[in-house]
């Protein structure tokens, strides 16, 4: 595992006001009903006899008829992620006499130029068109197999939250994370954030490093500025990144996706 970078220190990097930090990202919502209700089509993303499944996700065009063909892209993108993986995470928080800030960031690199490819091995099994887009599940056969995980119950399309939102499964040679996030201002953003947020709990669950540093400086005629830096990293090959399961709650206020990767 590399050290932390230097650059993360960098003042520019660390917007050190209390009023940032403390602010949330503004969105504009999605409609509750719309929300919940299309996640509750595509709950079990189990794959089918070892057979990775995905969601892709379009956002609403003018041309209704092009939405499919972008929702195969986005699962495409998903089977070169699915392949392999290469991720660091980055999280950085500063607390001192001028304020707080953090920076939380996750870098991801995979083939972009296979991703294209593999459109061509995308069978779809079902279409959806719902009234912000269209929501398209999908087998991409070319693909390594993917584990039984059969055990896990996914949840109905109505009704409490799966077993895995408060408790995470176990899959035999797999990590397990549910990413856990509140919704953003389209689905296809909800949906990339909340997978997003599995990925940095596998890499966590992976291994890290932290570092805390206190520094402490005498500026003429302001007295004594100080400061304590709290950093962690984590990075990880991985293969075989796969949500297998969705959840939103009934308002849809809150998003779950449950993940499982394989350390190369």
């Amino acid at each position: 595992m590399r050290a932390i970078s230097a650059r993360l220190f960098l003042a520019g990097l660390i917007v050190a006001t209390s009023a940032c930090s403390s602010s949330p990202e503004p969105t504009t919502s999605l409609s509750a009903p719309d929300t919940a209700g299309e996640l509750s089509l595509v709950r079990d993303l189990r794959p089918e006899n070892g057979v990775p499944v995905f969601l892709g996700v379009a956002n609403r065009k003018r041309n209704r008829e092009d939405e499919e063909a972008v929702a195969v892209q986005h699962i495409a993108q998903q089977a070169s992620r699915y392949l392999r993986t290469s991720a660091i995470y980055q999280h950085v928080s500063q607390r001192g006499s001028q304020g707080v800030g953090y920076l939380d960031d996750i870098t991801t690199h995979w083939d972009e130029k296979l991703a294209a490819e593999l459109t061509e091995s995308v069978d779809i099994l079902t279409s959806t068109r719902t009234d912000t887009g269209t929501l398209v599940t999908a087998r991409v056969t070319s693909l390594p197999a993917a584990p039984d995980v059969h055990h896990i119950d996914p949840g109905g399309t109505a009704g409490p939250a799966p077993a895995w939102v408060a408790g995470t499964p176990e899959v035999p040679g797999y990590l397990v994370a549910v990413g856990t996030a509140q919704q953003r201002r389209t689905l296809r953003d909800t949906i990339d954030f909340t997978d997003q947020e599995a990925l940095k709990a596998i890499l966590i669950q992976r291994g890290s490093t932290l570092r805390m540093v206190e520094d402490r400086r005498s500026v003429e005629s302001r007295g004594t500025i100080g400061s304590v830096t709290r950093a962690e990293e984590a990075q990880a090959t991985l293969s075989g990144f796969l949500v297998v399961a969705r959840y939103a709650t009934s308002d849809g206020r809150y998003h779950y996706s449950l993940a499982i990767a394989r350390e190369e």
